[in-house]
């Protein structure tokens, strides 16, 4: 089964948004891991959030807020580096 791998992304002052949607377990452990693989490379944790709809549908969120990650760029570091390891190649801006 092909996977549709798309992101939402929302931008604002103080606030960034990267939100995942997966229809398969194993898309939703590649999202996880590759979360976590960052987290530990760039030393920035992000709020994440795990929206699930059954089994194998859901939605995996990465937010940033406040001046310690917005001012200084590193959230959309994070999120342009999420977006490449899942080979993200759409976009969605709400």
């Amino acid at each position: 089964m092909s996977v549709n791998k798309t992101a939402n992304i929302r931008m604002e002052e103080g606030y960034m948004r990267a939100t995942i949607q997966y229809d398969e377990s194993a898309y939703k452990a590649e999202i996880c891991k590759a979360i976590s693989e960052l987290e530990g490379a760039l030393k920035i944790y992000p709020e994440v959030i795990h929206r699930y709809d059954n089994e194998t549908k859901g939605f995996s969120t990465v937010e940033f807020s406040g001046d310690d990650y917005v001012c200084d760029r590193t959230c959309g570091k994070f999120i342009q580096d999420l977006l490449c390891k899942l080979e993200i190649g759409e976009c969605i801006a709400d």
